[in-house]
Formats: C-alpha cells, sequence, structure tokens
C-alpha cells in the first residue's frame, strides 16, 4: 500500500503530489485515460505541441496574487544548499500587450491607453476617437458631469461602463476583452470580480475614467501572465524529475475503477496490472474519465466550458505600430457571439478562436463545429494544418456563481477527509487557484496521515 494514489498527471495533481513526496509519502501517479501518459510526453523541443502548451500559450496565464509565480519559484529553487537551481522552472512575466480593435471605420487602431478593459482614462484622445468616433466620444465624456449616484449598487459591469461611458463604448471598447476573458456578455459580469476596486476608485474620483486611470497599474499587475522560462513541456520535464528524486512512481496503465474501503482506497487499473491501494486520494477532476472514477466527482462540475482553438494562419497585414500587436475581435457566426485573437508568435501567426461559455455539452460540441469558419468570418485566412483544440472552463463570472463552487468543494472535502479534488475546472479555469488550493489541502491531509491533525 502507498501512501497516496494521484490520478492524473496535470499540473495541479502534480503539485499536490509533490506536497505529499516532499515530507516522506509514499506517492504513486496513475493516468485516467490510455492517452493522458502518452500526451504529456508527447512534446516537440520547444514545447509547442505539449498539452499545457495548447491551454495556456507561449506567454502563460494571468497570476493575480502570485500563486503560479510562488510554485514554479518553489520547483526552481535548489533542495540543498550547493545543488543547482532548476532554470527549466524559473517563472516568467510577461506584462499584458496593448491590442488593437476594431475602430469607428472598421480598421484596425490601437487601444486607448491607459485603459482598464478598454475602459479609457482619457475618452477624448486620439486613439479613443478613432475607435469611438467624435460623437460616442463626446458621449463618453459626459461621464465627467454624471452624478455618482449607484455606487455598489451596479453590480454588472456591462451596465456600469454603459451607464458612464455609453453604448458604444461598451460596444467596442469593453466587450471584445470581457468576452474573451470570460465568454461572456459584459452585462452577466460582476464588475467587483473582473475589475477589484473599480467601484471604490469611481467612489473617491467621481468618474468611471478617472477609476480605470486609478486603477490601470493594479489591473496591469492582475493581467500579467506567466509561465515558466522554458516552457510548459519543459516544466512537465523538471517537476517529473524532481518527483523521480523522491520515488515518486508513475504507472503506464491508466485507472479504470475506484474503490473506497475501511483502509483508504483501492485503484484498479487497465491491462490485468495489480491494482494499487493507498491511504489517500488525489482526483484530477478535469480528467474526462475522473468524474466515472470516483462517486460524486462529477458533482463538482456544475460550470461551463468553451469551445477553443489555434490556428495558424497567414500575415493579417496589421497596422505597422512598432512592436507587433495582437489584435482582438467579437464575431457574430452561427447565432452566437465568439472572441477571435490575432497574434504573433513563435512560430508564426496564430488566430486564437473562443466560444461563449456553454453549460450544456450538446452546445459545446456544435461550437466546436464552427471553430474554424469563424476564424475565417474573422477575415482570417488559414493555413494548412491541422488545428490545436482544447476546452477550458469559463472562469466564474458572478461572486455568488464563485462561492457556491467553493462551498461545493468545502463540502466534497468534509465528507472526504483523505480525497483531493484538483485541477482547474473547480476553479472557474484558473490555474494559479487550482494550484494554490492543491497544495493547501495536500498539507492538511498529509498532516491528518501523519497523526498531527485530525
Amino acid at each position: 500500500m502507498v501512501d497516496v494514489c494521484v490520478l492524473g498527471d496535470g499540473l495541479p495533481e502534480l503539485a499536490a503530489a509533490l506536497e505529499f513526496a516532499e515530507v516522506g509519502l509514499r506517492v504513486q501517479v496513475i493516468p485516467t485515460a490510455a492517452s493522458d501518459a502518452a500526451a504529456s510526453d508527447a512534446a516537440s523541443a520547444d514545447g509547442a505541441a505539449h498539452p499545457w502548451a495548447t491551454a495556456w500559450g507561449e506567454l502563460g496565464v494571468p497570476d493575480p496574487e502570485g500563486q503560479l509565480s510562488e510554485f514554479l519559484a518553489h520547483i526552481a529553487a535548489p533542495i540543498a544548499p550547493g545543488d543547482p537551481a532548476e532554470e527549466r522552472a524559473v517563472p516568467r512575466a510577461t506584462p499584458p500587450a496593448p491590442v488593437l480593435l476594431r475602430g469607428a471605420k472598421g480598421a484596425w487602431v490601437p487601444e486607448p491607453e491607459p485603459a482598464v478593459w478598454g475602459i479609457p482614462a482619457v475618452p477624448m484622445s486620439s486613439d479613443s476617437l478613432a475607435v469611438l468616433g467624435t460623437p460616442a466620444a463626446f458621449r463618453a465624456t459626459l461621464d465627467r458631469v454624471r452624478p455618482v449616484l449607484t455606487i455598489g449598487k451596479t453590480h454588472s459591469f456591462g451596465a456600469l461602463v454603459r451607464s458612464r461611458l455609453g453604448a458604444t463604448a461598451l460596444e467596442r471598447l469593453v466587450e471584445p476583452l470581457v468576452r474573451e476573458a470570460t465568454g461572456r456578455d459584459p452585462e452577466a459580469v460582476d464588475a467587483a470580480l473582473i475589475a477589484p476596486g473599480l467601484n471604490e476608485a469611481l467612489t473617491r474620483v467621481g468618474t468611471l475614467s478617472g477609476a480605470a486611470l486609478d486603477t490601470a497599474e493594479r489591473h496591469v499587475a492582475r493581467e500579467t501572465c506567466v509561465a515558466p522560462s522554458a516552457g510548459w513541456a519543459a516544466l512537465a520535464a523538471a517537476l517529473r524529475a524532481r518527483l523521480g528524486l523522491y520515488a515518486v512512481e508513475f504507472t503506464a496503465e491508466p485507472a479504470v475503477r475506484v474503490e473506497e474501503t475501511e483502509e483508504g482506497w483501492t485503484v484498479e487499473l487497465s491491462g490485468g496490472a495489480a491494482p494499487s491501494a493507498a491511504r489517500a486520494i488525489v482526483v484530477g477532476v478535469d480528467a474526462a474519465r475522473a468524474e466515472a472514477l470516483v462517486p460524486d466527482a462529477g458533482s463538482l462540475l456544475r460550470v461551463s466550458r468553451r469551445a477553443a482553438a489555434r490556428f495558424a494562419i497567414e500575415d493579417p497585414g496589421l497596422p505597422d505600430t512598432g512592436a507587433p500587436r495582437p489584435a482582438v475581435q467579437s464575431v457574430d457566426h452561427a447565432g452566437e457571439r465568439w472572441s477571435v485573437r490575432a497574434e504573433l508568435g513563435a512560430h508564426g501567426w496564430e488566430a486564437r478562436v473562443l466560444s461563449a461559455a456553454h453549460a450544456d455539452d450538446a452546445e459545446l460540441r456544435a461550437a466546436q463545429r464552427q471553430l474554424r469558419s469563424v476564424v475565417e468570418a474573422a477575415g482570417f485566412v488559414v493555413r494548412a494544418g491541422e488545428p490545436r483544440e482544447w476546452m477550458p472552463f469559463a472562469p466564474y463570472a458572478e461572486i455568488a456563481e464563485r462561492d457556491a463552487a467553493a462551498d461545493r468543494l468545502d463540502v466534497w472535502c468534509a465528507e472526504r477527509p483523505e480525497a483531493l479534488p484538483a485541477g482547474t475546472a473547480v476553479h472557474g479555469g484558473s490555474l494559479p487557484e487550482a494550484i494554490a488550493d492543491a497544495r493547501a489541502r495536500a498539507v492538511r491531509i498529509r498532516r491528518h496521515l501523519a497523526g498531527i491533525a485530525d
């Protein structure tokens, strides 16, 4: 019997495995499907084909609370004084790049700066005028004379922007960026969730544009992306190497059945391999089979997903702004509103397309079939080659939605004190939060296994 079985080899699951292994517990990592281990190993030298790279991109993911940076620094740190640092895991931070948006005349024009989710600090700047046009820019300046009457009561981000700056500013400046980030209309997104501190700054300053200026640096810090310096594939290799130092076992055969026993858990493996027995278990709930393996794991997956893909495209001929800027727009296609971003990556120009957030599997699959045609509808020429597709979990759009998910997770864990559900699925798609939660819950479970805590 091992101390902990880890079902799944995603980053949050391996982060939990490391927490157990570092204190001397015996850990076994078991893929949840036959393709899991192969997918983790099937990466090109630069990491472009690795599933983590596909999902999180070359620049990484926003890390508002520094949770991903702290974990990467932990892996990179020498195990003992005098040991070399693990350079592959050193965190690299990339501030958000200003983007191009569709302007009043339909051309690509620079996003006004500074701004918070497109809300311009200076509504009558030349860039604001280019996006909005003169009448809409003038309407946005009325923000300065409107009374502040609904502070703390306008929860909808879209409603807040529309009431202060006008419908055109909402449609052209804010909607493309918010829809890309959340998969939802800004009207359905809580202001306090997507732009913490903005409402409070509006109270102090008296204008939404002034609040954007006041919180612009905080917004940049929250949206700065973090990734391992050598790429995601290199991080996977580094993390496996670190786990190998603690004699963590990686099985080749996937799990086919999990049963709770009086002593802990029994995991049956495919291919006739001997079953594994463990005192505690980590369940990677992002994996397709996890909810079938562990009773009630599916109850944690009451979250929406998005169809997404990256396509290689021809040079879109964007305006010369010095350094290449990504271009972002919303596209109406097949009765749905989509987000499309064109950006220059390490392998040439790419278009990243994301659907709306779907809770219904049939709708999600239907959206998945539309990905290429959406990119073409956005005006980009798709090059030959297969796209890199994935289905990310949509971020929480409302505080009530986030809190309900947190409550479900706490109840599930309280009923199973020796089980840990890990993965972005139970954290609104947030990789940093998934890693931080997996590590924290792993510490509590290892204390329980050691008899330090009840």
